[in-house]
């Protein structure tokens, strides 16, 4: 399950230089793989990590792909986030650092990589993911870069129930500086990778962040609600991986 964020003055400056491509025939790629496969119980839980990747592309040369502005992922029946078991670092204290650095040890989660394409074409690769826990129902995702632009923006992910064929969702709203970095400039995420997994002891067994202890039918199911701005219309896609009970 796979997929592809663009983020000093004299680069925003050049970004002016080029109008915006049309967009045509834009394509959502998703991805989401747990591992193991293997779906443990209720009693029994066991960490799981998960790895999900995102981006737009477009199937026409030249043409500029959707700005993405908010997302809705949802994970596999069974799925269980226990941030209010590990230690967390709050979305203010990241925003006003601009850094994951002072985090408490134990709260970071995971890490990831993006990249993202604006008009012109203007790319910027060097994007790093952090992830840190937030609490119960908060994850963190702090994106870093320095090149075309400095980037330093902290995307806050907010978790509920799921229900049917999903028992986890995730929602995320892209910050208003990711889709825009500079006026007049939507950025594209070609690519937002990340993987989360992190396990703890409690009372002597271990937990992890996130535990699956549901193999419906053979296949955990996933998908992606994506919504974007300037009028393109929102899509759906849907993903699935074999499991085991």
């Amino acid at each position: 399950m796979t997929t592809r964020i663009l983020a000093p003055a004299a680069a925003a400056a050049a970004l002016f230089a080029f109008p915006a491509a049309a967009m045509a025939e834009p394509v959502q790629d998703l991805t989401v793989k747990a591992s193991p496969t293997k779906a443990s119980t209720t009693k029994s839980p066991k960490s799981v990590a998960l790895n999900v990747s995102l981006g737009s592309r477009e199937t026409t040369p030249g043409a500029q792909p959707p700005t993405l502005s908010s997302v809705d992922l949802f994970f596999p029946a069974g799925s269980k986030y226990n941030g209010d078991l590990f230690p967390k670092c709050s979305s203010s204290s990241i925003s006003a650092a601009k850094s994951t650095a002072d985090c408490p040890s134990g709260s970071i989660v995971g890490k990831g990589k993006a990249a993202g394409l604006a008009p012109g074409p203007i790319t910027q690769n060097d994007l790093t993911i952090v992830a840190a826990n937030g609490g119960k129902n908060t994850v963190n995702l702090f994106v870093e870069g320095t090149s075309p632009l400095r980037i330093q923006s902290n995307i806050v992910g907010q978790l509920s129930k799921g229900s049917g064929d999903y028992g986890l969702k995730l929602k995320v709203n892209v910050p208003q500086n990711l889709q825009e970095p500079a006026p007049g400039v939507p950025v594209a995420i070609t690519l937002f990778q990340v993987k989360i997994q992190k396990s703890i002891k409690v009372k002597g067994k271990t937990r992890g962040l996130v535990e699956i202890t549901s193999c419906k039918g053979g296949q955990w199911k996933s998908k992606g609600d994506f919504r974007y701005a300037g009028g393109a219309p929102s899509t759906t896609v849907n993903v699935s991986q074999k499991c085991t009970k």
